[in-house]
Formats: C-alpha cells, structure tokens, sequence
C-alpha cells in the first residue's frame, strides 16, 4: 500500500513555504501574497478546477520581495454557475527559475448562482411506506428501511449500499478529554424514544445516556425525506449539553457494501487533513479505500475535509452510492471501526477489520471545530449511481 502524508507530515512541509497567500475576494480571485524569505524571480500558475476538472487558468509573476514583504495581485478568474452540491476551486503554485514547486494554497470559490439539478423522471414509487416493524423510504430506484434507531439499510435498485447505520459518533481514540473520560464515549448507549412521520417523511429522536446518570443526555434527531429527482434527503440534528462539551468529534457513521472498494471525493486531499489546516489542495481525488487509513503511528484516523461530494462504486453489482452535502463535511473510511482501535491499542495489537468498510461523516471535528453546548446540523442527500 502506498504511503499517504498524514497531517503532521504535512504541517511540517507547509511551515518551510516561502510565501503564504490570503484570498481577498472569492468572486475574482483577488489575493494577498506575503514572503517569508527574500526570493528573486518567482512564477505563479493559478488553475480553477470545478469538481475536479480544470475550467480556466492562468499565470503571474512575483518578482523581488523581500523577507515579510506583502503583496497584493488579481487574478481575474471568473467563477461560473454552479449546480447545488458542486464546488469550484482555485488552486495556486508557485515555481522557482527551475521550475521547482516551492509553495501552493487552495480555496473554495463563490459563484454568482447555484442551479437545482435537474429532475431525474422515473416511473417508480416515492414516498413513505409502514410496515411492522419500521418504514420504507422510496425515492425512485432508491429506498431504505428506517426504524426507531434510523436506517438499517440502503438499496439501490435492490443491490445494497449501506449494511447498518447511521450511529452516532462522537469518540475519536486518543483525543478525549480528561474532563471527559467518564462519560466513556466508545461505549456511549444511544436510545431511541421517538419515530414518526408526518406522511412525506421519517423522524428518529433518540437520546445518549452517558455513564453518569445525573447529567444531561445528548439529544441526536434524524429525519428522512423522499426527493423528487430520485435522491433520498438526510438531515441530522444533535443537541449537546453542557456536559458533553468538547466531545472530539460529531457526526455519524455507517458501514458500506464489502464490495466498495474505492472512493471518489470533491475536498481537501490527498493526504490525511482536518478543518483549518493548510497544505493540502482542493481537489477530485479517486483513492483505493484501504489507504483512507494509512499505517502511521502519529496519526489517529484517516479524515477528509471540506468535501462537498464523496462517491462509492460496488465492483460487484456495478452500482454504487453518491453523497452530496448541503454543507461541505469531514469524512473518513476505515476498515475498523473506532472501537477496534481503541480495544487494540490497550492490547498492544492489531485492530481487527470489520466485514464491512465504515464510513464516517463528520459536522464537526478536531481543535478547529470545538464542540461546545449548543445545536448543530447536517444536511445529506443520497444518490444512487445507475449500473455500467
């Protein structure tokens, strides 16, 4: 398995940077360049990639500037119109005489307008369906059984996508507070008091109890919602009391069809990141799903962030799922789940590997995104991918 930079690895390559570089308007392009070392003639390649693929580019000098000089520059780039769940990125390097990289630095862009997809008119049920023990959620050739915990399943066009899920999330292994431990959040229970409908869509309340009864329960609330062009809407809501403040993360996780093997992302890549760390680009990355989690002693998980689209095909059925965010998340995919991780490391072993890859999608996470008391929420849409 090739090996991936973690973020520490990454970090360390990005403080040796000759020039840090700010964006002063995400409609134009307009940026700021500051040196951090004096340099002579310097070459610059901006590129605006929409979901990956090259749109526009161009070039700039900067030439002769001195140690903690600054520098302001306009790139003209134009942003088009963009459909909702589409991103557009603008990606700038810079060369030596040799033409050697020595920086670069990517950034989200703003369109003028985000269009709706177009409406996908297939002759299938959509809608909400009762049976004994749960609901059935159709929209089009995609459909999930959902019951009082939220989605035991996800089929598109009777092939499985997800095989159990979505779980609450909120434990990273090493990153727990002292002040936190005894809430023992790997083996946190979550009960489910609420399911109803309102006829067009499924809500599940449910409550996470921590270990000490006197304190107040996390609230998790999810909501599925049939859509018109096919997809299938996730919306998720958690209520965090005082007493769970600084969680290390909060999201949910699901476990994939052992046949997805590998993952396509629009996000932050293609090493190991997280939220507000610079060094890595903004981009269309496709990577095997078994180096989502490279083998490396100083990094505790796998994470993507700022991604706005995440893609699994299933080598066996031809199918596959798409993920498209109402705002950009972190994701990860491991071949165990967290509490393998956290079982082995008190074992000194291996963690084990799950029948299933599993996929989690974060609202927030690490130090840049302190949990604090309060209400979050996230929104997903499903999307099935029609066979070969």
């Amino acid at each position: 398995m090739d090996h991936l930079n973690c973020a520490a690895e990454v970090q360390e390559f990005y403080a040796g940077q000759p020039f840090t570089v700010k964006l002063l308007d995400m409609m134009t392009g307009r940026i700021m360049v500051r040196c951090r070392q004096s340099c002579g003639r310097i070459a610059g390649k901006w590129q605006l990639e929409v979901d990956g693929t090259r749109h526009s580019f161009g070039q700039f000098l900067v030439n002769d500037m001195a140690a903690g000089e600054e520098r302001e520059l306009l790139l003209s780039v134009e942003v088009p119109d963009l459909f909702y769940g589409s991103t557009a990125v603008l990606i700038i390097r810079f060369f030596d005489e040799n033409g050697t990289e020595v920086a670069f630095e990517s950034f989200e862009m703003q369109p003028s307008v985000r269009l709706l997809p177009l409406s996908v008119k297939e002759q299938y049920f959509t809608g909400v369906r009762f049976g004994v023990s749960g609901a059935i959620i159709s929209s089009g050739k995609l459909s999930a059984e959902i019951d009082a915990n939220g989605m035991r399943e996800l089929r598109y066009n009777g092939e499985k996508l997800f095989t159990g899920g979505p779980r609450l999330s909120l434990y990273r292994a090493g990153l727990v507070p002292e002040s936190l431990k005894n809430l023992k959040l790997d083996r946190l229970k979550v009960a489910a008091d609420r399911f109803v409908s309102d006829g067009s869509s499924v809500e599940c309340h449910a409550i996470a109890l921590p270990t000490l009864m006197e304190m107040d329960e996390l609230e998790f609330t999810q909501r599925f919602t049939p859509q018109e062009d096919g997809s299938i809407r996730y919306d998720a809501e958690f209520v965090v009391p005082e007493s769970f403040a600084g969680i290390p993360r909060l999201g949910v996780y699901w476990y994939l069809s052992p046949a997805m093997k590998s993952v396509t992302f629009n996000g932050n890549g293609p090493w190991e990141n997280y939220p507000g760390e610079a060094g890595s680009v903004n981009s269309r990355y496709t990577l095997p799903v078994d180096t989502m989690y490279p083998r490396n002693s100083r990094i505790s998980a796998g994470c993507r962030s700022n991604v706005s689209s995440v893609i699994f095909p299933d080598e066996v059925s031809g199918c596959g799922l798409q993920i498209i965010s109402g705002s950009t998340f972190s994701f990860t995919v491991l071949p165990f789940d967290e509490f393998a991780i956290a079982d082995a490391a008190k074992s000194g072993s291996t963690p084990l590997a799950s029948s299933c890859p599993v996929l989690y999608i974060d609202c927030r996470i690490g130090r840049n995104q302190p949990v604090k008391a309060g209400v979050y929420r996230m929104t997903l849409f499903f999307r099935g991918i029609p066979q070969k």
